[in-house]
């Protein structure tokens, strides 16, 4: 007869299994193929993007141009805050 102890041993490596599959991985590459694929400004394209502190991932539609956009404004906004923040010395005269 099976233990309880060996029972119990077995439905844990069976979760942490399931927990390692590269079922994102697998997901990240369709994107990737999906993304690269011509077409034009505006075509729909939807993503799942997995958001900080949730465990479900959300599917995000939007075309191409707007997905764009949104990439430029975020370069620019951290090249902006880069810029600002490597500044050298204190035009203040502080400390």
């Amino acid at each position: 007869m099976i233990s309880l102890k060996t029972l119990s041993a077995a439905a844990f490596a069976l979760t942490l299994a399931a927990c390692a599959s590269t079922q994102d991985t697998a997901s990240q590459d369709t994107r990737v193929a999906a993304n690269t694929q011509g077409g034009g400004p505006d075509e729909m394209v939807c993503e799942n993007e997995r958001v900080t502190g949730q465990l479900i991932p959300r599917r995000v539609c939007m075309t191409r141009s707007e997905r764009e956009a949104l990439r430029r404004d975020a370069v620019e906004s951290f090249d902006e805050e880069t810029t600002r923040n490597l500044r050298v010395g204190d035009p203040g005269g502080g400390q």
